[in-house]
């Protein structure tokens, strides 16, 4: 019903010419060669076989993850050699955390209760204030030095001059005291110096197993008479 004439537009094809300067690039072969030289350009990496210690290190590395994030992370539940270390993990703290208790704080002697031996001649704490005031400490050391027992004999001489410096009232000698506080006690006595040594002497053998043999209570003998004879 209706008609109309349409017209094409009518294409320019003038080619256009960029006659802008293009001002070539060269590279700089000396310094392409120092930057070869620089360890960060080296993509080239040598293969070899890692050593005994770097596999294990990196074995501790891969445990040690998987250990954290099995507590931190929302993973799946730990299997092989890591879910056997998570299973006696409590059981090695426990015993760490016991170990610690008897030793330091019930002053026991931890090695002969692991190697099941009864321990000879032990004094109790609780024994301290029936010792000494009640006991002949210098026929108790001539005992001990006799069964050649100087662990016990250093212990009986330690008393003795805790003894004696109570006697002289240059210290105030009660069961709850520690040793530290009778060093502070004795800080501005003359003293001081030879009985801290003598509490440390103490504190290593006894609490501390350090093995003494006839040779050194000699000598700690020597000091402890010393320090007595000077009360």
């Amino acid at each position: 019903m209706f008609s109309f004439c349409v017209f094409a537009q009518s294409e320019d094809k003038t080619v256009q010419y960029d006659d802008s300067f293009i001002e070539q690039k060269h590279f700089d072969a000396k310094k392409i060669e120092a930057y070869k030289q620089q360890e960060d350009f080296i993509y080239v990496v040598e293969k070899r076989e890692p050593t005994i210690i770097e596999k294990a290190w990196d074995w501790f590395k891969r445990t040690i993850k998987k250990l954290l994030s099995y507590f931190f992370d929302d993973i799946t539940p730990a299997v092989g050699f890591l879910a056997w270390v998570l299973r006696i993990l409590p059981y090695i703290i426990a015993g760490l955390v016991l170990f610690l208790i008897i030793k330091f704080f019930l002053k026991v002697n931890a090695q002969n209760i692991i190697d099941g031996k009864s321990a000879k001649s032990i004094v109790n704490l609780s024994e301290d204030e029936v010792l000494i005031k009640d006991k002949d400490l210098s026929k108790l050391i001539k005992e001990a030095i006799s069964e050649g027992n100087y662990k016990l004999a250093v212990r009986y001489y330690y008393l003795l001059l805790l003894k004696n410096l109570s006697e002289k009232e240059l210290i105030s000698w009660q069961q709850e005291k520690t040793n530290e506080d009778y060093i502070k006690e004795l800080a501005d006595n003359k003293l001081n110096a030879e009985f801290e040594k003598l509490t440390y002497l103490y504190d290593y053998v006894w609490y501390g197993e350090f093995l003494i043999d006839r040779e050194k209570f000699l000598q700690a003998e020597v000091n402890f008479k010393k320090v007595i004879a000077k009360i």
